[in-house]
């Protein structure tokens, strides 16, 4: 099959993913709790969103909760609307192998229709799987950030690369070298994130999968569920200590 044919197929593909999918999955987070997760907290008194929450979540295989049973139920995405304050509506766009400028394409418009006031994008891994150059994806986060910010008056928060133990095969590295790959885009992305002043979610020193392999599950790249779980207390403390929720 001719590239421009194959590319223009896997648009259509995630297109069709994440307008099908947004009508799906813009339900109320589940309020109950889980042998999973703790309860819902309210709002803090000085949290910039007062009242309901419209979370969206922009993501690739780990929003969609890839590596475990019951998705829908286990993935970061769903356990971190449980965490968020009552009667929070979460919208799921996460597409698994989605690269952030296919994201920026197919993701960004359900995003802005969703009329969020949360909106998280984690979307990084996949670009240095798929060696997308740091200047391309430098780029990349920039618009969809400026597209973001001038389109919805969401607050954002944006994850960066996470760490890994030293035995695994994470992103197909030996460890030295990953950790100079991952401090390299973590630096891109921090200067981006500032300069929009919006919140980084510092995945890389607040989820502390380096100290616990048990948080990746065995294909050495997705969570496990109390990796997810620790995942999702990890976001909603970062936005919980930016004074979003």
């Amino acid at each position: 099959m001719p590239n421009g044919t194959r590319n223009g197929s896997r648009r259509s593909f995630l297109a069709s993913s994440a307008m099908g999918g947004i009508a799906s999955l813009a339900l109320p987070a589940i309020s109950a709790c889980t042998p999973f997760a703790p309860a819902p907290a309210p709002a803090g008194a000085d949290a910039r969103i007062k009242g309901p929450v419209t979370y969206v979540a922009m993501g690739a295989s780990d929003a969609a909760g890839v590596g475990v049973e019951q998705p829908s139920r286990d993935g970061w995405v769903p356990v971190l609307g449980r965490l968020l304050p009552p009667a929070t509506r979460v919208v799921n766009l996460g597409i698994p192998g989605i690269r952030l400028r296919e994201a920026a394409i197919v993701e960004a418009g359900p995003a802005i229709e969703a009329k969020p006031n949360l909106i998280t994008i984690w979307l990084v891994v996949n670009d240095i799987l798929g060696s997308v150059p740091l200047t391309a994806y430098r780029t990349d986060l920039d618009a969809l950030l400026t597209r973001l910010k001038s389109e919805t008056s969401a607050e954002i928060a944006v994850g960066n690369v996470p760490d890994s133990p030293d035995n695994s095969g994470y992103l197909g590295l030996p460890a030295a070298q990953r950790r100079t790959v991952a401090n390299q885009w973590n630096g891109a992305i921090g200067e981006i994130v500032a300069r929009h002043q919006v919140t980084l979610i510092d995945v890389w020193t607040k989820w502390p999968v380096r100290e616990h392999p048990e948080y990746i599950g065995p294909d050495g790249l997705h969570p496990t569920v109390l990796g997810y779980r620790i995942l999702a207390e990890t976001v909603r403390q970062s936005l919980r200590d930016a004074r979003i929720v």
